[in-house]
């Protein structure tokens, strides 16, 4: 007898244990008279309906139980005659399976990372499309692969064992070479989305770069338009997401981007300030309008370097969430034109707040 059957049995005795004591417990009652007989009916439901339900929740679990084991034994031993075969074989489906959860667990990822990041949400609906295929495929070799294997398996345990295995050994040549052929397809695909990742992060650096150093030519004046326009507004968890991020590359950029930060709130307020004294001073509307429009301009100038650190930034995030490795040259260079680019922008930030602050220009009177 199997433990899983010992169980079994020991659940059943309890069980009528149980129900008899309850059907005792019931007839004590009625002969005492303690209870009317038209409340009997709800007595016994009251007593017998959870103890049911209880009863019916258990067994469907040992139920499950047991056929879980069941599988899992199947499944070794499935596994052990694959390997009597043809190991390489079983060596191929272990690891196509295990790719197969990789890729559903990665696919859940996508599905968050298309809402939070909206910037690039679609690169991340172009890789999603890619990866469901590449899953697809994948997928179904090992379905047609796993149902030739347990059908051997089964033909093994009932017909001549010996001409099976024979048979076998030479058929799981071909299934492995089968799923071997799947995976360089697959592998071909994630190159390609690794490609994709690439040119995207590439893309967005390029954009950066152009703070420090304005392109001369047509055509990358014309990407860097086309990157600036996939810019959305970024949500503040997606902001702490994209400076924590940056504080791992380097804690001194998370620390530039906080001081910008703080400059465009500055320039608000001192564009709000002026404003409330042009109310009171309509005869100098014409100096204090210039200052005002100059910290609108700081403002607007400020918050659109910033949203292009959040993108470049954002745009290595989703890549390396998406399986770009740390070590890509693309990564690294990302990395580099932060660390040039976000101390020149901030730089050039102050440059224009300190000449706005240092345009007063005074009139003698006359």
């Amino acid at each position: 007898m199997t433990f899983a059957n010992f169980i079994f049995i020991v659940f059943l005795l309890v069980s009528l244990l149980i129900f008899g004591v309850l059907i005792l417990l019931i007839r004590q009652i009625k002969k005492d008279g303690r209870l009317p007989a038209e409340k009997m009916p709800t007595l016994v439901m009251v007593l017998f309906l959870p103890a049911i339900v209880i009863y019916a929740l258990v067994f469907k679990s040992i139920v499950d139980w047991k056929s879980e084991i069941e599988f899992e034994k199947n499944h070794i031993e499935v596994e052990n005659f694959v390997i009597g075969a043809y190991e390489p074989l079983a060596d191929s489906q272990r690891e196509l399976l295990i790719t197969l959860k990789e890729m559903q667990t990665l696919l859940i990822e996508i599905e968050e990372l298309e809402i939070a990041f909206p910037s690039h949400a679609n690169l991340v609906q172009q890789v999603k499309e890619e990866w469901y295929a590449s899953r697809s495929g994948l997928y179904k070799v090992y379905q047609d692969t796993d149902r030739e294997v347990r059908h051997a398996w089964i033909a093994h345990k009932t017909m001549d064992s010996s001409d099976v295995l024979a048979k076998f050994s030479k058929q799981a040549v071909q299934l492995n070479a089968t799923i071997k052929n799947a995976k360089k397809d697959y592998q071909a695909k994630l190159h390609g989305v690794q490609a994709t990742l690439v040119r995207n992060v590439d893309a967005a650096r390029q954009l950066l770069d152009a703070n420090r150093n304005p392109p001369k030519s047509k055509k990358q004046k014309n990407k860097n338009a086309a990157t600036l326009k996939q810019i959305k507004h970024f949500s503040d968890r997606t902001k702490m997401q994209l400076v924590d991020l940056l504080a791992r590359i380097d804690g001194r950029l998370a620390e530039e981007v906080e001081t910008l930060r703080e400059l465009i709130r500055l320039s608000g307020q001192q564009a709000a300030k002026v404003r409330s004294y042009l109310l009171d001073n309509q005869d100098l509307e014409l100096p204090l309008t210039k200052v005002i429009a100059d910290w609108n301009e700081l403002e607007k100038n400020s918050t659109a370097r910033m949203n292009q650190i959040l993108y470049a930034t954002e745009a290595e995030y989703v890549a390396l969430k998406l399986g770009l490795s740390q070590n890509n040259p693309a990564v690294k260079a990302m990395h580099k034109s932060l660390r040039v680019n976000l101390p020149a922008i901030v730089g050039q930030a102050f440059k224009e707040r300190k000449s706005i602050d240092q345009s007063y220009n005074f009139k003698i009177a006359k």
